[in-house]
């Protein structure tokens, strides 16, 4: 499985991106996930922790945010975002797992750096 965490202007755009790349289809006029697509989580908007002083009054980071598990590799372009702290998981997977997952052999032991 491939984890992939992307922040779209609007959630509107982050559907019908979704839609158009084959991660969620049309059938029945009802969208739902695509054979490959294992979870869509729409995260919605996310608090930047750094900037908010007031929990009552939250400062909130631009657009929308929405992460997908999906069995294919996909490619989402500059909506791609690479969070130091991700606010969500997917089961079974680190919270800041890589998008997508790397290889072994992209990993280069400590020694080596």
């Amino acid at each position: 499985m491939n984890i992939y965490k992307t922040n779209f202007p609007t959630e509107q755009e982050g559907k019908d991106y979704l839609l158009s790349i084959g991660v969620l289809v049309e059938t029945d006029n009802e969208i739902v996930f695509a054979k490959d697509t294992a979870a869509v989580v729409y995260i919605g908007k996310v608090i930047d922790q750094t900037k908010t002083t007031n929990p009552e009054n939250p400062v909130f980071y631009d657009g929308f945010a929405i992460d997908v598990m999906s069995g294919n590799k996909l490619d989402f372009g500059s909506f791609m975002v690479y969070p130091i702290e991700a606010a969500h998981s997917f089961y079974g997977y680190p919270r800041n797992a890589e998008v997508p997952k790397a290889s072994k052999k992209e990993i280069k032991p400590i020694k080596d750096l």
